[in-house]
């Protein structure tokens, strides 16, 4: 069960010294086996926690039997060997063996010397004694590392955007291999994480989930924040006992053990950006009557037109300087411009009625200007003043973050109609 808080501590122990008694048969001969069972688990919120089991028998405790009954991972089998020696007229020769692969792991080398029996467990017995009275084994022991590192992805990340913690869970698991006393860890896992991400906010995952985690997140306001993850493990130790007989009790005893730690995540305010628009004016192509466009010529700024002929315009940007994003007060690159409408200002021109642009509609880019001028340019101050044509130009940019801007740029160009011109 997981604790309604946790506390940020160093190391917690549990106190659990726990202890359960299994007392063996005794099959008429009126003495009992007692043995005990202890575990401690040690909660750790510094990255690493431990569980450390032992079972203890203060009297006698004997070997396995083979056969499928054994539920340690191992079993033995006791083939007695005769020895031709005063002290010791014969031996036990024990053969232990991998439960899940019936491999031997006692086994001497072929090159070994005299007696090879083919096993480095030897036992000296007396024609009048057995296995069960040799000295047993008297404690065998277990114990669990963890160890958890948790990460911040980004480690600097943007308000409003998604960072992502992630914890993973390390174990190291040492049992015992023992003749007389078996002690093991199984069957434990995380069945809760608690992910607490430093800004009032929290998440739990109920499992079993599994020895790692990556849980998103999002901080929505700028600061320095630690977050944690909190472990939450349960599970078994056994210990397989054996009385005198040979026959196997297994002792079983559950435990609960937390691991927390925590990383420094940090989340900045967006950066300010600034989109500074495009410089830019229109630039014209002159045409006689209604000729086709091409729109890859160059415009000019000024053009001279025959007084009283319709003149046909293409419409074309000029750009002198491109629109720039500006983050934090600082250049980072420029945009591309396009001109994507255009829109006659001004007065109508002296063109034919259903002949010529009028101001105030706009245009799709391609479309071009139509105007007429029947008078030449008036001369003041001695000086021909040309006619000016207002145009606003409708430029769409985008910028290098992707950001796309539209302007309406207000400019104009001129134009001379001669004298000499020829009336239309």
């Amino acid at each position: 069960m997981m604790p309604a808080s946790v506390a940020m501590k160093t190391v917690m122990a549990l106190g659990l010294s726990l202890t359960l008694l299994a007392t063996a048969a005794t099959k008429g001969y009126g003495t009992s086996s007692v043995t005990t069972v202890s575990i401690t688990a040690v909660s750790g919120y510094a990255g690493h926690a431990f569980v450390y089991a032992q079972v203890s028998d203060s009297t006698f405790a004997y070997p396995a039997p083979t056969g499928t009954g054994h539920q340690s991972p191992y079993f033995s089998e006791w083939v007695a060997q005769p020895v031709a020696s005063k002290s010791c007229p014969w031996i036990w020769a024990v053969y232990v063996f991998d439960r899940a692969t019936n491999r031997q792991i006692n086994s001497l080398p072929p090159n070994a010397t005299t007696p090879n029996f083919g096993t480095t467990t030897f036992l000296c017995a007396s024609p009048t004694t057995s296995p069960v009275d040799q000295p047993p084994q008297a404690d065998a022991s277990a114990r669990l590392d963890l160890d958890l590192h948790v990460d911040v992805s980004p480690g600097v990340s943007t308000v409003g955007a998604t960072s992502v913690v992630s914890a993973v869970l390390n174990s190291v698991l040492t049992q015992d291999l023992n003749l007389y006393l078996s002690m093991a860890i199984q069957d434990w896992s995380v069945t809760t994480w608690l992910v607490d991400f430093g800004d009032g906010q929290r998440g739990t995952l109920n499992g079993p989930i599994g020895t790692s985690i990556q849980v998103s997140h999002v901080y929505k306001s700028p600061g320095h924040y630690q977050a944690r993850a909190v472990a939450f493990i349960s599970g078994h130790a056994q210990a397989a006992v054996y009385d005198r007989y040979g026959t196997v009790h297994l002792v079983r005893r559950s435990f609960s053990v937390e691991v927390g730690n925590q990383a420094d995540a940090r989340a900045q305010a967006r950066p300010s950006r600034t989109y500074l628009p495009p410089q830019a004016v229109v630039t014209v192509v002159p045409y006689l009557g209604t000729a086709a466009v091409d729109g890859s010529l160059t415009g000019f700024r000024h053009i001279e037109a025959l007084r009283g002929a319709l003149t046909t315009l293409s419409v074309q940007l000029l750009i002198f300087r491109e629109g720039v994003l500006v983050v934090n007060g600082l250049p980072h690159g420029f945009g591309e411009s396009r001109l994507i409408g255009w829109r006659l200002e001004g007065t109508p021109s002296d063109a034919p009625p259903g002949s010529g642009t009028l101001p105030g509609t706009t245009h799709r880019p391609g479309e071009p200007i139509r105007l007429q001028w029947n008078s030449p340019d008036r001369i003041v101050r001695s000086q021909l003043q040309d006619y000016a044509v207002p145009v606003t130009v409708n430029v769409e940019t985008r910028f290098p973050d992707g950001h796309v801007a539209s302007y309406k740029i207000g400019s104009s160009f001129s134009v001379s109609v001669d004298f000499a011109a020829q009336s239309g």
